[in-house]
């Protein structure tokens, strides 16, 4: 005797590929909405996500069409920014064709029919990372395909962008390099190998730095380890290594030609040249700001008497 389908028939059903050959996936899922099926639970005992483009994805969620609780694998993301270089007025856009990025596979989850859980997971990737699908047009046109908004990796590096691709331009004057460029797009952790730039967060010394939110276009070369800035650091440069410091907030536009090692404080447009070690000491300093001065204190390991140094 024959009976009624319902809706976990008709999910059973959808979870046959075969049966559903020759159509896409954004045309499966409007599939599913039209008869009702609102929560796809994928094919076999264990779901399998949607594969889409970003651009089929964000048709979704603009049109209320995401299934509440599948999971969609968007298979050309790529973070797509302004870079800090002017051209005609206006940053340009790196991420596509200049400086490109990476093409990851992003596997995001659904909370509604047009919201996602920002965490997110990189395919072959165990990083902690969340993300923003929202396109953005940046400021010469170019479109976005949303972005990564947080993102931790194994050596327990962190910062509110995508640290991995995104890049900054330095040059030669500021790195006091000779010869070759004469400029280079760092990463936030680099090392510059015969001319060639090398992503130092992948190498196991560079851990435990964290970069709090609104940090931006600040690179470190050297050994780098052990640092917290705090939020809004902005256009720092470290090139002889860095480690075990906590950079207060709002921290811009300094430039470190040597190591900076156990300091605490805020700095503002300074620049410590070749031979100016007074941060590279191993000795915890402290910065202050008094009136218009700056200031560095510190206990003299010799005589223990306390020591304070005007920069």
């Amino acid at each position: 005797m024959g009976r009624y389908a319902c809706l976990s028939d008709l999910n059973n059903y959808f979870k046959k590929a075969e049966l559903l050959g020759g159509l896409t996936e954004p045309e499966k899922i409007q599939l599913r909405i039209n008869i009702g099926v609102t929560n796809y639970t994928g094919e076999g005992s264990q779901s399998s996500p949607l594969m889409v483009t970003y651009n089929e994805f964000r048709t979704l969620m603009l049109n209320n069409s995401l299934l509440t609780g599948a999971r969609y694998q968007i298979t050309d993301f790529q973070s797509i920014y302004s870079s800090n270089i002017e051209s005609g007025g206006l940053l340009i856009s790196w991420g596509q064709s200049s400086n490109p990025s990476t093409l990851y596979n992003l596997i995001v989850t659904a909370l509604n029919n047009n919201t996602i859980d920002p965490r997110v997971v990189i395919v072959g990737k165990s990083w902690v990372v969340e993300y923003n699908p929202v396109q953005e047009t940046l400021p010469d046109g170019v479109k976005t395909k949303g972005k990564i908004t947080y993102l931790r990796d194994n050596n327990g590096n962190s910062a509110f962008y995508d640290f991995k691709n995104i890049k900054f331009r330095r040059y030669n004057s500021v790195l006091g390099i000779s010869g070759g460029s004469s400029y280079y797009d760092l990463y936030t952790f680099s090392d510059i190998q015969n001319n060639v730039v090398i992503d130092n967060s992948e190498i196991v010394t560079t851990k435990f730095n964290e970069l709090k939110k609104d940090c931006w276009n600040n690179v470190f070369l050297g050994d780098t380890y052990n640092n917290i800035f705090e939020a809004n650091c902005k256009n720092n440069t470290f090139i002889r290594g860095c480690h075990n410091n906590h950079i207060k907030w709002s921290s811009t536009d300094n430039v470190f030609q040597e190591s900076v090692r156990y300091t605490v404080g805020s700095l503002n447009s300074k620049i410590f040249p070749i031979g100016e070690t007074v941060l590279s000491t191993t000795i915890s300093k402290t910065i202050h700001k008094v009136n218009e001065a700056t200031i560095i204190s510190f206990l003299d390991p010799i005589t223990y008497a306390y020591q304070v140094i005007e920069i």
